[in-house]
């Protein structure tokens, strides 16, 4: 008699709380290494397990620092805290919290859990109080999710003053293994068997993640059938809602920013997509040391990535929508800016006319501008390459800009451009 699905069997051969070795027999020559290797990968990759995201330890605002009347400092508590253990469930971000003083050890028994989970590995020792006087106040913000996440993507503007991210491991398996052996079945030897173990940090029982990881697979398999028999059209507000994800990545993880760039947007509290795309160009400009060029260069680099052309469409990002209307220049591609013109009326005031003469300036293109004060078709070119076709972009450039990088114009002619813009009421930017 042949071998059927029916006959195949699951085997407990061993089993603990941490530790499971289970046998999967009779396999077809080939299939112990494919079921293996699948289930591995997603019992690695996609058992989702509970972690500390951020800290705030009252007295401290980041993990580099000692702490008082402690023997361990910043460094040694973070670590302490990475060997955390939770089971349970949370649909959302909670808090976990503990208060101690005087001398003592501190322990994962002393932490006080929300409703809904609990810390399996209760005896592990925080941190060691050496003085009477000593306070610890610690607050752990803790989450439920799959894989590892480094402490950049753990960053929050909603985490309170003092809050610091630290990098967290979700998944609660610690090791996989399996072999794959011949066997016979019937009279035939022309099959094989597979010998599976797991462990896991005690979040999760090993049959349970089994389970779990055969539940992904067979979701991901009876889906593709489905889509076989059915072809819907996926509305594109649900496309997108896929992909806010990459809001919350930070921005050097997309695109190579400089030094000064870096720094600029660190001291403005933008660390992510997401935090870059919340701001106006008007904003994004008022940065010190941040001009048109700088914003033009991260905003050409960023809209290459898919994912964010895919945010065109969505709303409540005001820097997007600039883009789209053109207000913000995206390389050679770029659109002009926009601009209104308001006809004057047949007879105006001197008021109304120094506006419209005023306005004309701003409008005048950069080779007018040039040939009145003298400058060559090579400034010109430079000037261009820094996307400056009008004298209004120059009054979004810094002096320094114009004076330094790739296309560097000589002090000479910028001081020529400083002494147009002075002479009809306009400055660099500060």
């Amino acid at each position: 008699m042949g071998f059927i699905l029916n006959d195949l069997r699951l085997t407990v051969l061993s089993e603990n709380e941490v530790k499971g070795e289970y046998e999967i027999f009779p396999l077809h020559k080939g299939y112990g290494i494919t079921i293996g290797n699948s289930l591995r990968r997603v019992l690695l990759s996609s058992i989702s397990g509970i972690a500390v995201t951020a800290i705030h330890l009252e007295g401290i605002y980041h993990q580099f620092v000692p702490i008082p009347y402690t023997l361990e400092d910043g460094i040694n508590l973070v670590a302490n805290i990475k060997k955390l253990v939770f089971k349970g469930k949370l649909n959302e971000r909670k808090t976990v919290t503990v208060s101690a003083h005087g001398k003592k050890e501190v322990k994962a028994a002393d932490l006080v859990c929300p409703d809904g989970i609990e810390v399996v590995n209760k005896d592990l020792v925080l941190v060691h109080l050496v003085d009477n006087s000593a306070k610890f106040n610690l607050t752990l913000y803790v989450e439920e999710s799959i894989g590892y996440r480094f402490a950049e993507e753990n960053r929050d503007s909603t985490y309170p003053i003092g809050v610091f991210p630290i990098d967290s491991d979700f998944s609660p398996i610690k090791h996989i293994a399996f072999e794959v052996k011949p066997a016979m079945f019937g009279e035939s030897l022309n099959y094989e068997n597979l010998v599976l173990t797991i462990e896991t940090n005690g979040a999760i029982l090993p049959m349970d993640a089994l389970n779990a990881a055969t539940n992904i697979l067979t979701e991901y398999f009876s889906n593709i059938l489905i889509q076989k028999e059915i072809k819907t059209e996926i509305p594109e507000e649900k496309f997108i809602s896929e992909v806010p994800d990459i809001l919350k990545r930070p921005l050097e993880e997309i695109v190579p920013l400089s030094v000064r760039t870096g720094n600029v947007f660190k001291k403005a509290g933008i660390y992510t997509v997401g935090d870059l795309f919340s701001k106006s160009k008007k904003e994004l400009l008022s940065l010190k040391n941040f001009g048109i060029k700088s914003l033009s260069e991260t905003i050409d680099e960023l809209m290459k990535v898919l994912d964010i052309e895919r945010l065109r469409n969505r709303t409540g990002l005001p820097l997007i929508q600039e883009i789209i209307n053109g207000e913000i220049f995206l390389g050679e591609e770029a659109e002009e800016e926009k601009t209104t013109v308001v006809l004057p009326p047949k007879e105006i005031t001197i008021e109304q006319e120094k506006e419209v003469s005023e306005d004309n300036i701003l409008n005048k293109p950069i080779e007018e501008m040039a040939a009145e004060i003298g400058l060559s078709q090579g400034q010109i070119e430079k000037l261009k390459k820094l996307q400056i076709e009008t004298v209004e972009h120059l009054t979004h450039m810094k002096r320094e800009d114009l004076l330094t990088g790739n296309y560097k114009l000589s002090k000479k002619n910028v001081d020529k451009i400083e002494d147009f813009l002075i002479s009809h009421n306009l400055r660099f930017k500060e």
